[in-house]
Order: C-alpha cells, then structure tokens, then sequence
C-alpha cells in the first residue's frame, strides 16, 4: 500500500500552463508529480517569479513561496529550488528524495545540447511533431555538437518526425544521414522501410542489391514486417496497410493515394494536434 499524501494548499482558480510539459497544473501535488515526471527536461528556466507568484497566490502557500524566491535569490540552483518544493510539501518519501537529489544533480551537469535533445525528445513522445521538428533543427544550426552519435540521434528522430507524417522520402533521407553519424542499425532499418513505403518493389529491390550491408537488414526487415503481420492480422490497421502496399507495388496509382488519403483523414484531428500551441 502507498503513503497516504495530504494535499496542501488550495486549488487554483486559474490553472498555471507549463509550456515546457505543454501541461496546466491546478494544485502542488499536480506540480510534484509533473516536476518528478520529467526530471530529464527541467532546466533553471523554470526558476521563475510566474511559478512563485502562482505558488503564492493563487495556492496560497506564501511560505513556500518565499522559500523558492530566497533559493533564486542566493542562486542555489535547480536542485536546491525543485527539493525545496518536494520537501515543503512532504510529496517523496525520505528514500525517494536522495533519489531525486541524485537524478537532479545529473540532469545540472548535463550540457545544453543533451537538455535541448531531451525537451524535443518529449514533443516528439507526445505527438508534437511540428515542434519538434522545429526544436531538433534549431539545435543542429545553432550548437556545436562534437558527438556524433547525438546528431545521429538527431536526424533519426526527425526521420521519425516525417514518417508519422508520410513524408516517407524525407524520413528516409534523415534516416540515411542518422547512419552515416550513429552507425545504428535502428536507423539503417528504419531507412530501408521509409524507402519500401515510397518505392515501387521492383526499384526499392534494386536499391537494396546496390547497398553493400544493405541485403541483411532488408531481408530482418521483411521479416519482421511479415511477423507484424501476423501479430495484427485481425487489426484495421492492418487491412490499411496490406491496401497500400497491394496497389503501390501493382502500379495502381490512384488507388493506392486513394487508400493513403483514407489514413490521412483518419489521422488528421491527431496531426491538428501536432501543429497546435496548447
């Protein structure tokens, strides 16, 4: 059985929007559990006098409120500021708090370009594809990035980015550049089935038999696509599928895009979602 937490504070009248979490919190327990949720993305940005002011007024906690704004006052840091919160309100267990001290000094030490990653990396979970989009090709042009792995991982994921999208010839574009940086073979898969959704069977072949390490991969992938298959045989998904790769490798143009725009439609309230600001 779980600790009994007793709330503190009150409810918010108007509700505090994180737009780091792309999150609106109403209460302190609320804001623990999205603060301990996402560890890896908080930065000092989040030091702010809006999340003092919030805590102060609007949840009438005056006392913690002065507590956070001493801690930005003597510049004590991420670690200090987000225990200060967990401790006033009891949220952890005493074993769970050195937990999260740990964790919090890691995510301090951590560079710029691995907490930009992480915060893009989460728009991407949550299906804000356009953000981040934006986010992965702001940190390719604006940091320096001596690991190549880390930009591997960059373009792998903006690879994913247009392959939720259909963009497959983009996605496999991306995915290409992520193997040539990170050498995984997630990607080098994933850019061999980005190129199998866009190209006719017989060019899409060709094109394997041109790739020197390209024959293994391809034959795993075709395997696993047939376990998928399997797995989902009884799935609308799969019927979806199974259209569009039946027109695409006949040649039957418009049907095929006929069946691509019946995916689009359904997808589409979800890829509203993606582009919107809340």
């Amino acid at each position: 059985m779980g600790r009994m937490l007793i709330c503190c504070g009150k409810k918010a009248e108007t509700p505090l929007y994180m737009k780091e979490f792309q999150i609106s919190v109403s209460t302190i327990e609320e804001l623990c559990y999205c603060l301990k949720k996402n560890l890896h993305m908080l930065d000092k940005n989040i030091m702010r006098e809006k999340l003092c002011s919030f805590i102060e007024q609007q949840l009438e906690m005056k006392k913690l409120a002065g507590q956070l704004r001493t801690v930005i006052e003597n510049q004590e840091g991420l670690v200090a500021f987000v225990c200060c919160i967990m401790k006033f309100v009891g949220y952890l267990s005493k074993e769970e708090m050195i937990y999260l001290e740990a964790e919090l000094q890691e995510v301090e030490g951590q560079s710029q370009i691995v907490r930009r990653k992480a915060k893009a990396d989460f728009l991407l979970e949550h299906k804000k594809y356009a953000k981040a989009a934006i986010e992965y090709n702001h940190i390719l042009q604006e940091e320096t990035i001596e690991d190549e792995k880390i930009t591997g991982d960059i373009y792998h994921n903006l690879g994913t980015i247009y392959s939720r999208m259909f963009y497959f010839d983009k996605a496999a574009e991306y995915y290409q550049m992520a193997y040539e940086k990170n050498k995984d073979e997630e990607s080098y898969e994933r850019y061999l089935l980005a190129l199998h959704m866009q190209l006719p069977k017989e060019e899409y072949v060709k094109r394997v038999a041109e790739e020197m390490v390209a024959e293994k991969t391809a034959l795993n992938l075709e395997k696993k696509l047939g376990q998928a298959l399997i797995d989902e045989k009884d799935s609308p998904k799969r019927c979806q599928m199974q259209e569009i790769l039946k027109y695409r490798q006949l040649g039957y143009v418009q049907e095929y895009y006929r069946a691509l725009e019946k995916i689009f439609d359904e997808y589409k309230q979800e890829y509203r979602g993606s582009m919107s600001e809340g």
